[in-house]
């Protein structure tokens, strides 16, 4: 079926939905990947779990999930002491690079020196196959005084690829523009333009993916409500460049926290389901995050400096708090349904992740979390311990595990070797790997 110019021109995500449903496309599902980061460190009294059943303080909000969670223990976040720049800083850039930063000449600004994990997998055409967007970047978050500090993702060696912090510029891109500004009854769905589309595709399509059809549908009309509250408190582009000035825009973001990151989780969860995407990063923030006020119970300090206050019943909520927001994520994919019968929480891999163990620059046994099925190669149900390995290593395991047969990533030097066990070995057409009832 050919879909309208009109159509095209709303935004590749309306049109590329239309035409993945009108394909002949197997109805495999395929793998997504999504790393989740929330800055400055852990509190290890309350981190450390003494197995899968008897989960921490911190990791407490993942008890209803933990079938579907592996905790990785034991990495090795193996930055140099010597490395140019802020510990915090090189802590990120290592952990999702494997390799040390640099500094371009007569710059006092450190740059990642190799492309991260997220932009390996989104070079692999296996990984991606014909998902119109490559990648996602998304942030709740962008303060921050060095330009590296705001960006997680690159694509090589001095090409860092900033998070979009605005809900509705990252709705724009992958759906096309919002019509925000009128009152909800003057608003006009993406949806709207390709009606003509919907109303000749519908008909011609089997029950099973008039279904489908329904659900994407349904899907992005409900996120485009969320981006249309979003849009009380999303600056515009001339707002973003006053913000280090201004004060009600700050506290603004502050408050707004959590909104703009369900936002862009939600976005990525319709991403995922319509295919649009298969990769995607999302950032709370930098690790020089300047947020505060945003958990019940503790004010009056941002997330960075408790890091380093000694406060740790507040450090402590504060941490749970983000596990609380990613676990209802979590859910969300969980009763998704995917194209294969399974759930999207099924297909995918969501690595959650700190760049160091705690806020005063330790980097030994850094917390890091998997969940979800990744299509076949990952059972949960466990805490895995690997001491003496790297974040490197689990970076190498993820990318042999979806068919790229390197045996080191990054700087050879922070390899240790394959953490043995953590993900079924596959082809990335081969989902019989781990045997589990869809789940609900």
């Amino acid at each position: 079926m050919m879909i309208s110019r009109r159509g095209l021109f709303v935004g590749t995500g309306a049109a590329a939905l239309l035409s993945r449903i009108a394909s002949s496309e197997p109805r495999r599902a395929p793998l997504r990947i999504l790393l989740v980061h929330k800055p400055a460190g852990t509190v290890p009294e309350n981190y450390d779990a003494a197995s899968i059943d008897a989960l921490s303080p911190i990791l407490a909000p993942f008890a209803d999930l933990r079938q579907h969670m592996v905790v990785v223990d034991g990495l090795e976040n193996r930055k140099q002491s010597n490395t140019p720049g802020e510990e915090h800083a090189n802590g990120m850039t290592t952990f999702l690079t494997g390799g040390i930063p640099f500094k371009p000449n007569g710059s006092s600004i450190s740059m990642m020196a190799r492309a991260t994990i997220d932009q390996v997998l989104a070079q692999n055409s296996r990984v991606t196959g014909s998902a119109p967007i490559r990648s996602l970047q998304l942030t709740a978050d962008d303060r921050g005084h060095q330009f590296i500090l705001r960006a997680i993702s690159s694509a090589g060696r001095g090409m860092p690829l900033p998070p979009e912090e605005s809900p509705l510029a990252a709705f724009a891109r992958v759906f096309g523009p919002l019509s925000t500004g009128r009152s909800p009854a003057q608003q006009q769905s993406i949806l709207d333009f390709t009606r003509d589309d919907l109303a000749r595709l519908q008909p011609q399509l089997p029950r099973g993916d008039r279904e489908r059809l329904d659900r994407h549908l349904t899907a992005i009309r409900e996120v485009e409500q969320v981006m249309y509250r979003v849009a009380v408190v999303d600056p515009l582009p001339v707002q973003r460049q006053m913000r280090a000035a201004t004060l009600a825009l700050n506290e603004s973001r502050d408050h707004a926290h959590a909104q703009i990151g369900r936002a862009h989780l939600d976005l990525v969860r319709i991403a995922f389901q319509c295919d649009l995407t298969r990769i995607a990063t999302f950032t709370w923030g930098s690790w020089a995050t300047n947020v505060s006020s945003y958990v019940p119970g503790v004010a009056g300090r941002t997330h960075h400096e408790l890091s380093h206050a000694g406060l740790v019943a507040d450090e402590t909520a504060v941490h749970r708090w983000y596990n609380e927001q990613l676990a209802a994520y979590l859910r969300t994919l969980r009763y998704t349904p995917d194209v294969d019968g399974r759930t999207l929480l099924d297909n995918t891999l969501v690595v959650s992740w700190t760049e160091m163990q705690t806020g005063s620059h330790t980097f030994d046994n850094v917390p890091v979390q998997l969940f979800g099925g990744a299509g076949g190669r990952l059972a949960g149900g466990r805490l895995v311990r690997h001491p003496g390995y790297s974040t490197n290593d689990l970076w190498r395991s993820l990318l042999n595990a979806v068919g790229d047969g390197r045996e080191v990533f990054g700087d050879a030097d922070k390899n240790s070797g394959r953490l043995a066990g953590l993900f079924a070995d596959s082809p990335l057409d081969d989902f019989t790997l781990v045997s589990r009832k869809p789940s609900r």
